[in-house]
Formats: structure tokens, sequence, C-alpha cells
């Protein structure tokens, strides 16, 4: 009976943590050009490798890759990445 309780309690976990990446991956980070300075600092962070520097000296970031974590956003010294 305890096992069949511990097997419980995991799937729900694994519902809870799945459910909450899709919802992450439904909002991903977005960049605010006219704020962004290009230093760098979110394709550092980003342990997806979503964050890149365009063409135009800003951040840009690939929607497919972003997992929504926000550490790019944390990471930016002038608040340009928002994940909301």
């Amino acid at each position: 009976m305890e096992h069949k309780r511990l097997v419980v309690a995991l799937a729900v976990v694994c519902l809870l943590i799945g459910s909450a990446y899709a919802v992450a991956k439904l909002i991903p980070a977005s960049v605010d050009g006219s704020k962004c300075i290009g230093c760098g600092e979110c394709v550092d962070q980003c342990p997806a490798g979503a964050v890149s520097i365009g063409d135009d000296g800003t951040a840009v970031v690939d929607k497919e890759k972003c997992t929504g974590c926000g550490k790019c956003a944390k990471s930016c010294p002038v608040s340009a990445i928002s994940t909301e």
C-alpha cells in the first residue's frame, strides 16, 4: 500500500512539472529592442541557447528553443527582456 501511494505522489509531481513546463513554453521570452543595449549577458545565461545577438546589435529570442525559464530576463542589466 505504501508503494502505491509513492507511485501516485510521483505521478502527481510529474504532472505538475510537465504542466509548468508546458505553460512556460507557451510564454517564451521577448525582447524590447528599444531598451536592449546588446551587452550579451542574456546570451551567456540562456541554458537552451535560445538567445543570440542579431544583425542590428540587439538580443533575439528563438521562440522554438526558449523554455521560458527567465534566466535571460534576470541577467539583463536594463530589463529589456520579459517572460510575461
